[in-house]
């Protein structure tokens, strides 16, 4: 009977449809999740006059969806870990899409508020999940690439939601319903959770991960979906897959179901700790401060983009900097009457610098394997950190707008600093890394647009000063991160020595999934 490894069996599955099919299921909840995350940003501008917002006001309303997931994102990391990655997703994904469509008929800010916060307290469930949950279908040698293209799918988002905004809008109706009038803000809301409820129907199609099901000792169950994903990839029948038993992992520190507070909390204890500890310690701290640094700039900026890009659009002259005009703007602004009106040409900007968003994705994607995470995400981290500056000093609006845009791509780092989490950590405690990383990175996103909205009326430029300073540091950082593995330099080599060890490898257990990549 032969026996293999559940890394050498993923390698012997290959790579194909299956391999698609799900990496793009993945990509519609990440579009999901990033547009409503960032639905506000369109959604307070236009919702101003009805729910009597202040520019104050818009700031912690915008802060609202990251504060729910630093909040939640633990806590969820710890059931993904516990309880399975596929459960978590599906039942927190349909709570959200039901609050979301509640928060669209809010008769007051209050109410908004609290419904939205709960909404966003579900959507944290697959918003870190869905990326540990997306690598662990792929081989090592695939992973990074099929993470990086689902990842893309959030740039496709930054393009969705302003072309959805463009056409919703503008409309003109006005609905009284009693308690509320309906306008075309709160359809906007309801639309926004489209992508997520696509993503729950297809999720329910979907299996287990194979690396949970194999860490929880459930052998059985994870050579089944290897087998599936096996089938599907070569188009031959399943039953014909080479491995018939994997070897059981480690499982030391395993938790069972629990139906007490304490042991609950004690277990996340267990969960946690050794992410704080040697040898994890230091790769917890990397993976948190880059994250930290990626989510405050492009989602700190991204929640304020449609009001800076408005009032940019409206500015006639062009030998300005980006600051100059918001000054101007903020002090002829008397704010006596209220102007819930967005220039269509912020739309058609913001769908621009869309595309080139998702472009940098599927870029990073296709290049990922021939040059590695390491390279690519210091790099890039450091032309938009010294964009970002540059944003600010050009003294013309149109380049600085251009330059505001690259600023923004930073984001394309994020799906691969979840890879390189992924890599890092062991499977019992990856899900729990991947949380507490995307945590602190929401973090990030929470003080981002706060500081941010406080800033452009008060020290624009410093702005850009002090989180393209960030993005620069977080590049320096990236420069210790591993190398290229040089195992996965051919898929020739990689499906020859899985065969070679499925022959030969008995009952062994393997400790390459907890040891590989630590520091030493």
């Amino acid at each position: 009977m032969s026996v293999a490894t559940l890394d050498d069996a993923m390698l012997l599955t290959g790579f194909g449809i299956y391999n698609v099919v799900h990496m793009l299921m993945c990509g519609v909840i990440l579009m999901g999740m990033i547009m409503q995350s960032l639905a506000l940003g369109y959604v307070m501008p236009a919702a101003q006059c009805d729910l009597d917002l202040t520019l104050q006001q818009r700031g912690w309303l915008a802060a609202i969806p990251f504060l729910a997931i630093i909040l939640t994102s633990y806590m969820w990391g710890y059931f993904a870990d516990t309880r399975g990655r596929r459960p978590v997703m599906l039942s927190s994904m349909l709570l959200s899409v039901l609050f979301t469509i509640l928060t669209s008929f809010s008769p007051n800010l209050l109410i908004f508020a609290v419904l939205y916060f709960i909404a966003s307290v579900f959507m944290s469930g697959s918003s870190a999940v869905v990326y540990t949950y997306l690598g662990e279908f792929n081989s090592l040698r695939h992973r990074d690439k099929m993470v990086a293209f689902g990842s893309s799918f959030v740039g496709i988002g930054t393009v969705v939601l302003p072309g959805i905004s463009w056409l919703i809008l503008p409309m003109d109706f006005n609905i009284p319903m009693g308690f509320i009038t309906y306008r075309p803000w709160r359809l906007l809301m309801m639309l926004c959770a489209l992508p997520y409820a696509v993503g729950a129907i297809l999720l329910t199609l979907a299996p287990e991960s194979p690396k949970f099901l194999n860490a929880v000792g459930r052998q059985d169950e994870c050579l089944e979906v290897v087998k599936k994903i096996y089938g599907n990839n070569q188009w031959i029948l399943k039953q014909t897959f080479p491995v018939k038993t994997l070897v059981v992992e480690n499982q030391e520190g395993k938790t069972t179901k629990q139906s007490h507070i304490k042991a609950t909390l004690m277990s996340m204890r267990e969960q946690t700790t050794p992410l704080f500890r040697a040898p994890l310690l230091p790769w917890t701290f990397l993976t948190c401060f880059v994250q930290f640094g990626i989510f405050a700039t492009t989602n700190g900026f991204y929640v304020w983009f449609p009001t800076i890009l408005n009032s940019l659009v409206s500015n006639n002259g062009t030998e300005l900097r980006i600051c100059d005009v918001l000054d101007m703007q903020y002090s002829n602004n008397t704010m006596d009457q209220c102007d819930d009106t967005i220039s269509t040409k912020t739309f058609e900007h913001s769908i621009y610098i869309g595309l080139v968003f998702s472009s940098m994705y599927i870029f990073v994607g296709i290049i990922v394997d021939l040059v590695g995470k390491k390279p690519i995400l210091a790099t890039i981290l450091l032309i938009t950190g010294l964009c970002g500056i540059g944003a600010h000093l050009v003294p013309d609006t149109r380049a600085g707008v251009v330059m505001f845009a690259i600023f923004q791509m930073c984001g394309a780092c994020i799906g691969l600093i979840t890879s390189v989490t992924v890599e890092l950590f062991p499977t019992k405690h990856r899900a729990m890394a991947v949380c507490l990383s995307m945590m602190i990175g929401r973090v990030g996103s929470m003080i981002g647009s706060s500081i941010i909205g406080i800033f452009l009326q008060t020290n624009c430029g410093f702005s850009f000063y002090l989180f393209g300073g960030i993005l620069i540091v977080n590049a320096m950082f990236c420069l210790v991160l591993p190398g290229k593995k040089k195992a996965v330099k051919s898929s020739s080599t990689d499906i020859a020595s899985s065969r070679d060890s499925v022959a030969s490898h008995g009952n062994e257990s393997t400790t390459n999934d907890n040891n590989e990549n630590l520091p030493k």
